[in-house]
Parts: structure tokens; C-alpha cells; sequence
């Protein structure tokens, strides 16, 4: 019976480093794709500062 809890509690902790791998894994993946997203986004507005820096608006006389 003894082997029995043995083998029980070794799967578990098994399972839960498994577990433990994935999470950690799937947290530094979105890191990873939360800092792509913000380059792009100020990549972006970045050429939209400089294209409207070329022209600039006209101020409406009248």
C-alpha cells in the first residue's frame, strides 16, 4: 500500500511541474507577443507623426 501513495504522490508532482511548465511558458509567450504588439503600435503611429509632419493642416481663413 505504501508503493501505492508512493507512486500517487510522484505522479502528481509530476503533473503539477508539467502544469507549472506550461503556465510559465504561455506567460513569457504573451510577454513576448504583448511587446510585438506595442513595437507595431508605436511603429505605426510614429509614421503617421511623421507623414503628417510633411503636410502639415491648413488653418481655415475666412
Amino acid at each position: 500500500m505504501t508503493g501505492q501513495y508512493t507512486a500517487l504522490l510522484l505522479i502528481t508532482s509530476i503533473i503539477w511541474v508539467l502544469l507549472w511548465f506550461g503556465y510559465r511558458q504561455n506567460k513569457i509567450n504573451d510577454e513576448i507577443k504583448k511587446k510585438e504588439k506595442d513595437e507595431r503600435i508605436n511603429a505605426k503611429v510614429q509614421r503617421r507623426k511623421k507623414l503628417e509632419s510633411l503636410y502639415p493642416i491648413r488653418k481655415k481663413t475666412v
